[in-house]
């Protein structure tokens, strides 16, 4: 059922690009087979081993593909010149970490058969020296344990065991340290699989050894992987700042970073690093600020040990849901990790739930950072569109809060922009998160010039009596037309938005001409559908995209990935 419904959020690409990997992999597993079945000299062992050896050689074959790309698509710095290239029209370049994954499974399913196989030869290895075949000199114990094959064999399998449980999604997020410490032993199996083929126990019957020579293959996905640690760790050591940190609603902290060296474009992403909170893990993060702002700038919100763990570094408790403050271990916590600290040379500057500046005055100290990047985005694309639909889920808003502020800087200063209209919608699951941005979406509201912008704000949020109660009591603020609960001029609606209706009336304004006016009738009209946010959402996204898009107007979905 799981995979059922995994398989029903595949675009066109996916099924496309994983059937030609499926096609290349059935032909590696033919072309093992047949090496081993019709190879020279091979007769001692193919005659007692037959269908297990050839079974072996062909699933070997196919995880030295999958072991030589295992890396590739965590090689960003490559991926993002990739992506500028014409290969983003024939691979799904952004779904980098998604194809990851399917070679991770792949690597799995090959190191099954491969394996099984070889425990199949092993006994019929053993049968063979037990009966006095000369040619055989090994036993069954000795072939697993203390040949080379069988040593590293079995690192390998028991490092795959503990990378493949922890990386299970319930389990990165309840323990994202065993996750990213247990998945750095893909360099210990791998470095296994460079020596797996010594012992040569695969030879013909002259004593030449039948191996792949599998390292000449593995090592050009390890020299492309080391380059991209050593520029990584070159520009995770040029000048860094944390300058401000602020606190949102909900939980959710902003940082505001200058690094002199860095230059990006709306809708990328970075990777942040906090010494004092791990020395190894960084973590991805949508870059919030524009390219024309003096400071880089990130909004986290404390779901996790790590983000939670930042928090605390930063004397901000977690606020529960509703905005409600932690209770007093999480305060008591914060200020016995602010005894070890320095004092501040500056201040941390707070918001609080009505959006007013506060001073911290725990005596806690800017932390270290380090931040790479930036790394390319399916949103950096927003620019090549006439027409656009943002999408955003909670904390997901972050990378279209880049690109508005991007957008009214342009439109402000008379720049070239070909993006002419907005449809921007932010669902939230409650009232404390809609406060995030609510000061920029207030700014470029009313004051973007050549830009056809609308905002529209859903919180799916089930409201209390006294939440009733309070909104009833400032209804009188609506003949200014501004809404209650965020002070713009789009009103707030509750529940979820229905993007089947949604999407009908943009295609329906667009065939009429009342959507854009003025505008040139092209042969079909492409409006570009940015989202990001849970899979659930993306999912009823893509469908409603696909099912609107006819009568000369498309829809092209894009969700975002790390």
């Amino acid at each position: 059922m799981a995979i059922i419904k995994a398989l029903e959020t595949w675009t066109f690409r996916r099924y496309a690009f994983f059937i030609t990997w499926f096609i290349l992999h059935v032909i590696l597993f033919i072309f093992g087979v047949l090496r081993v079945k019709d190879g020279d000299n091979l007769e001692w062992l193919n005659k007692p081993l037959n269908w297990s050896l050839w079974i072996a050689r062909g699933g070997g074959m196919c995880l030295i593909w999958d072991c030589c790309l295992i890396l590739l698509p965590v090689c960003r710095n490559i991926l993002r010149i990739l992506r500028v290239s014409f290969l983003n029209n024939l691979i799904p370049i952004d779904e980098n970490i998604w194809f990851h994954k399917i070679t991770a499974y792949s690597i799995l399913v090959c190191t099954t058969i491969h394996a099984v196989a070889h425990y199949v030869n092993f006994y019929r290895m053993d049968e063979q020296h037990r009966l006095g075949n000369k040619d055989f000199t090994m036993t069954a114990a000795q072939l697993l344990y203390k040949s080379p094959a069988g040593i590293t064999g079995h690192i390998m399998l028991l490092s795959m065991a503990l990378m493949y449980t922890t990386a299970k999604q319930t389990n990165r997020n309840k323990a994202f340290e065993s996750f990213w410490y247990t998945h750095h032993l893909a360099f210990v199996m791998l470095g296994a699989l460079m020596f797996h083929g010594i012992g040569c126990i695969v030879h013909d019957s002259t004593g030449k050894c039948r191996g792949y020579r599998s390292y000449r293959f593995l090592a050009i996905g390890y020299i492309l992987y080391v380059i991209e640690r050593c520029i990584r760790a070159y520009r995770a050591r040029l000048e860094t700042r944390l300058v401000k940190a602020i606190q949102h609603p909900a939980g959710v902290i902003e940082l505001q970073i200058q690094k002199p060296s860095f230059k990006y474009k709306p809708g990328q992403y970075l990777f942040i690093n906090v010494p004092d909170i791990s020395e190894y893990q960084w973590h991805p993060f949508t870059i919030t600020s524009s390219p024309f702002e003096d400071y880089v700038s990130v909004h986290i919100r404390q779901v996790g040990d790590w983000t939670r763990a930042l928090g605390t570094r930063m004397g901000v408790e977690k606020e529960e849901r509703g905005g409600a403050r932690g209770g007093n271990g999480g305060a008591q916590a914060a200020r016995q990790a602010a005894v070890a600290k320095p004092r501040p040379e500056k201040n941390i500057e707070l918001i609080d739930d009505r959006g007013e500046e506060i001073r911290v005055r725990a005596g806690f100290s800017m932390p270290a950072v380090k931040i790479d990047g930036p790394f390319g985005a399916p949103t950096e694309d927003v620019f090549d569109h006439e027409i656009v639909v943002l999408v955003g889920s909670g904390i997901g808003v972050t990378p279209f809060a880049s690109i508005l502020r991007d957008i009214w800087y342009r439109a402000n200063n008379n720049m070239p922009l070909k993006t002419k209209r907005i449809e921007f919608y932010w669902v939230c699951r409650d009232l404390a998160s809609l406060k995030w941005f609510q000061s920029l979406l207030a700014t470029i509201e009313g004051s973007m010039m050549n830009v056809k912008l609308n905002i529209h704000i859903y919180c799916t949020a089930v409201m209390k009596p006294d939440q009733h109660h309070n909104l009833a009591l400032h209804m009188q603020d609506d003949f200014t037309g501004g809404d209650t609960i965020t002070g713009l001029q789009a009103l707030t609606n509750f529940g979820r938005p229905n993007f089947g209706v949604i999407f009908s009336d943009i295609r329906q304004g667009i065939m009429s001409g009342t959507y854009m006016p003025g505008a040139t009738q092209e042969l079909v009209v492409d409006v570009a559908v940015f989202f990001c946010g849970p899979g659930a959402m993306a999912k009823s996204l893509r469908k409603e995209s696909r099912l609107q898009s006819k009568n000369g107007v498309k829809f092209s979905f894009r969700k975002e990935h790390f």
